[in-house]
């Protein structure tokens, strides 16, 4: 992957992208969670980087896309647009994990021309008739909350919460320690907020698969994925022995569904 980037008043963002041997205006973009980078997609681009033109980024707030001011949803889809724009990319399947799934839902509302499938991986929808006014409540105080902490301490047992196997543990700790606990804090704050401002939820006009990890705990992901799915007879795809990080804990299963899932559309 060649790591490159684009420049806006905002700030620097950078991404990286693969090239491929023929000229190819589709590619499949990955929105990592909260607090994490680019590398929470490692697995997948080992496994398709020869198969697809794959674009990785650190979303606003995270890894190098720092420091970046006037943090918005917005503002985050036009600089990805820009990145399409500079790699002549015309359609793109959006794979978004945790937060990284409100920042592909937020394109997708914007820019749905540009948008021919949608994975959640342990993501949630837009639109606050999904949600209970206490559950809402810990949303916003998150970062108010995770600030009491040590940060070696909220590192630790933030990177055991998502992860069931030592590698992927390994990785999360080591994003979120060198995320540093202000820009953690920073980060945290300005999405959730984000998110509290968006009242109605995402209409698809493309497919969409909804997944979680078989032991994903973090908050009420299963129940929020499981009423998603019904409320809008979303696919919904359970990946075994995973948890929050279900993309890079059970690699090999993602990786197949994901394949299957970008097969059907091109």
């Amino acid at each position: 992957m060649i790591e490159k980037k684009i420049q806006s008043s905002e700030g620097t963002v950078y991404y990286w992208t693969n090239e491929l041997d023929v000229r190819n205006e589709f590619a499949i973009v990955f929105c990592h969670g909260l607090t994490a980078n680019h590398t929470l997609f490692d697995k997948q681009v080992q496994y398709l980087s020869d198969k697809y033109k794959l674009i990785t980024w650190d979303w606003p707030l995270h890894g190098k896309s720092r420091p970046y001011t006037n943090f918005s949803f917005t503002n985050v889809n036009e600089e990805l647009l820009t990145i399409l724009e500079q790699e002549n990319i015309n359609k793109i399947v959006l794979v978004g994990q945790s937060a990284g799934g409100y920042i592909a839902q937020s394109f997708i509302r914007d820019y749905e021309d540009k948008v021919t499938g949608f994975i959640g991986i342990g993501t949630t929808p837009f639109g606050k008739g999904y949600y209970r006014s206490s559950e809402l409540f810990w949303i916003k105080h998150y970062s108010t909350i995770a600030r009491l902490y040590p940060f070696s301490y909220y590192c630790k047992a933030g990177a055991k919460a998502i992860t069931l196997t030592e590698e992927a543990r390994k990785s999360m700790y080591n994003t979120l320690l060198h995320l540093g606990k202000q820009d953690m804090l920073t980060a945290t704050w300005a999405v959730y907020d984000e998110f509290l401002k968006v009242e109605d939820e995402v209409q698809f006009n493309c497919p969409v698969l909804i997944t979680y990890g078989e032991y994903d705990k973090t908050g009420y992901i299963k129940k929020y994925c499981n009423n998603w799915a019904e409320k809008r007879g979303y696919p919904l795809k359970v990946i075994r022995n995973a948890s929050h990080n279900a993309n890079y804990d059970n690699h090999e299963e993602f990786n197949e569904l994901l394949d299957n899932f970008v097969q059907s559309i091109l």
